[in-house]
């Protein structure tokens, strides 16, 4: 068996969520690290978990933006600074005025009750009962496994996982987003709803309180998919990447003693020659311009 079998062999039967950090550093430029969130269903799972108990409140997108940072917590609905995250991630049912858009059609986000009413019927908010959450860097996760991934990074590293899924699943043809409740819908329990990735262009409110970069955005990914996440990466790093960042890669490989089962290919991608410098003749017959 290749050494490429081998690593998807173990994180198929064995999803690691150390290994799976490991690859995605080494795979992807990121300046913040990957996020694991579990759900913890019952006041047990949340005593067990050893993650810090929060002290007073804090918005979940900020505790997202900690963990980004390296830091741990767990959450209960006493911590939650945003009630709209609560209701997203199944702490509390959804009440009335968000079922019916009034809420944010009172805020002056939307044109009209109408359209605050369907966007609000589009939101996919967990359809269980928890009692918490645990927030930590992947790479922290040692018992358990994380629910979710959560990544704060580029537009290019989006674009890297999202040609990761496409290599053995095709195009992400559910990405949903509104610019609102960006952290805990979009990237959390959307995701978790329809175990599919989703990437958000983040909202406002998490903006302001988790002071992301502006050329920032979320990319939330079910964790049992991680690993067809990196075996995408891998395996489209030769005709995707240039070679800047293949050095930046093989470097890093090398730093921590990995190892990939094929030769990483310089000067070589698919779109290197393909762009005509002449014009082109048209199905009409007609040269235009390249």
């Amino acid at each position: 068996m290749s050494i490429l079998e081998e690593c998807l062999q173990f994180m198929k039967t064995k999803i690691d969520p150390i290994e799976s950090n490991e690859w995605l550093e080494i795979l992807l430029e990121l300046k913040r690290k990957a996020v694991g969130i579990r759900f913890l269903f019952n006041k047990e799972d949340y005593e067990i978990s050893d993650a810090l108990s929060r002290v007073g409140t804090i918005p979940y997108c900020t505790a997202v933006r900690n963990a980004t940072k390296g830091s741990s917590l767990k959450l209960n609905l006493n911590n939650f600074a945003c009630l709209s995250a609560a209701r997203a991630l199944g702490l509390i049912e959804t009440d009335a005025d968000s079922l019916s858009g009034k809420r944010h059609s009172d805020m002056g986000v939307y044109e009209n009750i109408l359209v605050s009413r369907n966007i609000a019927k589009d939101m996919v908010y967990c359809k269980h009962s928890v009692y918490g959450v645990e927030i930590r860097p992947l790479g922290d996760f040692r018992e358990y496994k994380p629910d979710i991934v959560i990544l704060i990074t580029s537009p290019y590293n989006s674009m890297r996982i999202v040609q990761a899924h496409a290599y053995t699943k095709g195009q992400l043809k559910n990405i949903k987003m509104a610019g609102m409740q960006a952290i805990c819908q979009e990237c959390t329990s959307y995701v978790f709803e329809r175990n599919e990735i989703n990437l958000s262009m983040l909202c406002s409110g998490t903006r302001c309180v988790s002071q992301w970069s502006k050329d920032e955005l979320g990319v939330g990914i079910p964790f049992q998919q991680i690993d067809d996440v990196i075996y995408g990466l891998m395996q489209t790093m030769n005709p995707m990447e240039n070679n800047e960042d293949k050095k930046i890669i093989q470097a890093k490989l090398e730093s921590s003693g990995k190892k990939l089962d094929f030769e990483i290919e310089y000067n070589k991608n698919y779109y290197t020659g393909v762009f005509l410098s002449k014009g082109i003749k048209g199905n009409d017959g007609e040269w235009g311009d390249a």
